[in-house]
């Protein structure tokens, strides 16, 4: 059950941005493809995001900054 596109992902990864949708939806395909097993897919596509989100030098998480770039960018309209 790969993925054609971001609208057909799960709502859960909907809520991240599309750099992101994109790069799970890259996974999972891949794993997909790979191991034809959806269970091992999702844990593999899902991992991205706790690697993702894992706090950096200056302590904060790259959701963090993602959240700070969309309220700047709305401020801006």
């Amino acid at each position: 059950m790969p993925y054609d596109s971001i609208a057909a992902l799960p709502e859960y990864i909907k809520k991240y941005s599309e750099k992101i949708q994109r790069q799970w939806m890259h996974v999972f395909n891949t794993t997909y493809k790979n191991t034809n097993n959806e269970k091992r897919s999702m844990m593999a596509a899902n991992s991205i995001l706790k690697k993702r989100f894992k706090s950096n030098k200056d302590g904060h998480s790259e959701y963090f900054n993602c959240l700070i770039d969309t309220y700047l960018n709305n401020l801006i309209g």
